[in-house]
């Protein structure tokens, strides 16, 4: 295997352990077991398990945000709900990396993690203005976003260790959560209007 095809795989195999298991438990060994190679040749390619945590996150945050992406042709508050429900899936498939990434007591919540997550937050603010076409938004419409993106991740979080509702319940719940928090959010007249537009359509 050439050195990127064998760096690629280590990343690969990496993030099948890391939906296994929280990734602040994993050592070199097992990425070599499961890789079926030797722990020397996990080493020559990433010196320490931060750089394999670090790069294995950057691929996994590069695969999500065109997931969270809806087509056009669906309904404004199915795009949402669409973007949600492909989240929700995400988190699902890596629970474990999951509560790990979002744990500032956990030793695989860096300041480097952090900034692969903040890209992910900023691409789905960036994705909800687009869509309901608003270009320069007001300091309190971004704070409000900025807030729910954050109660999404903790609810998701929740979700996971107690799964006391469907994963398409949990995603229209948030979607309420969303309209609720923008209209009590003090954002300009013309932003709610627009917001209101995009947020008012049929449930699905």
């Amino acid at each position: 295997m050439a050195p990127q095809e064998r760096r690629e795989d280590l990343i690969r195999t990496a993030l099948l352990v890391f939906a296994r298991r929280p990734p602040g438990e994993v050592t070199p060994e097992d990425i070599a077991e499961e890789a079926d190679v030797s722990r020397a040749l996990v080493y020559r390619y990433f010196p320490n398990m931060a750089e394999l945590r670090r790069e294995a996150l950057e691929r996994a945050m590069d695969e999500l945000v065109p997931q969270l992406v809806p087509p056009r042709d669906l309904a404004p508050l199915d795009q949402l709900r669409f973007g949600l429900r492909a989240f929700i899936a995400f988190a699902d498939s890596y629970a474990p990396a999951y509560a790990a990434l979002l744990n500032g007591g956990s030793m695989v919540a860096t300041e480097e993690t952090e900034a692969e997550i903040d890209r992910v937050r900023e691409a789905v603010r960036r994705l909800v203005l687009e869509r309901v076409g608003i270009a320069e938004p007001s300091p309190r419409l971004v704070l409000a976003l900025r807030c729910w993106i954050s109660a999404v991740e903790t609810a998701v979080m929740v979700w996971l260790h107690e799964r006391t509702m469907a994963a398409d319940d949990l995603a229209d719940w948030l979607l309420d959560q969303l309209v609720a928090m923008l209209a009590s959010s003090g954002a300009r007249a013309e932003e709610l209007g627009a917001l209101a537009a995009h947020t008012g359509g049929s449930e699905g």
